[in-house]
């Protein structure tokens, strides 16, 4: 997020994905409009995988290739989580930064399209960026390396973190949280999270839904003017969907 003079704004990303690492949100991307459509991966190839584990590069071909027809501002990456450069970017941008209350750091840092870089940090994971017009899209997939991680991701945020600040710079800036679970994405309920700051003359939100699958989780943020709800919505259900078949 940038102020009206064009400076970065730290957003400590609220709960699941990357993306900046969704979310900075460094290194994400996001959508404009009402209505989106977005097409899979471009290679055509589905992985067979019954165990439920897949390897960084099979979670890359299972990510969206198209957005409203637009392909991504970049090729995706691939590897271990923590080394996919919108989560280290974003990771970087909290460096210096203070959150109040400070119990709510840890629910502000890289997670959802961005997800928890502590739990994930050494799991396999892919992510793509996508820029429609002056919004930006990102999507993130992961192995987690354990049921506890992929239950942690419907926790709620701690308590007192609906409203809290971040101060980096000499400056402070004021956020509000709001988060939902919605059926429909995903084989368990997902998390819908919504971060705003407060107090510009141009609004600043990025919208997230954090989805399980059957031996991945995924994220997928929308940054940028005309960024809201049912749009994370429309396109995170079609990210599992697509996810979903393509690691079947």
């Amino acid at each position: 997020m940038f102020d009206r003079r064009g400076r970065r704004i730290p957003v400590p990303v609220l709960s699941v994905a990357a993306t900046a690492g969704l979310l900075g949100l460094a290194g994400l991307a996001g959508c404009s409009g009402s209505s989106h459509t977005a097409t899979g991966g471009t290679t055509g190839i589905t992985v067979s995988n019954k165990s439920g584990t897949f390897n960084a590069q099979q979670l890359k071909t299972a990510l969206l290739s198209r957005i409203n027809g637009d392909g991504p501002i970049s090729a995706p990456n691939a590897g271990s989580y923590s080394s996919l450069p919108g989560v280290q970017a974003a990771a970087a941008q909290m460096n210096g930064v203070t959150v109040n209350p400070s119990q709510c750091m840890p629910a502000t840092v890289l997670q959802g399209a961005v997800l928890d870089t502590g739990a994930l940090g050494t799991a396999p994971a892919a992510v793509v960026n996508f820029r429609v017009v002056t919004n930006g899209v990102s999507e993130v997939l992961a192995t987690p390396p354990s049921q506890a991680v992929a239950a942690a991701l419907g926790r709620s945020i701690p308590a007192g973190c609906a409203h809290y600040t971040a101060s980096s710079g000499g400056r402070t800036y004021q956020y509000t949280v709001k988060q939902d679970w919605v059926q429909g994405i995903g084989k368990k309920p997902a998390r819908v999270l919504n971060i705003s700051l407060q107090g510009q003359k141009v609004p600043a939100s990025v919208w997230s839904v954090v989805f399980q699958g059957t031996g991945f989780v995924g994220a997928v943020s929308v940054d940028g003017p005309n960024a809201s709800e049912a749009a994370v919505r429309e396109l995170g259900q079609q990210a599992y969907q697509y996810a979903a078949k393509t690691l079947s």
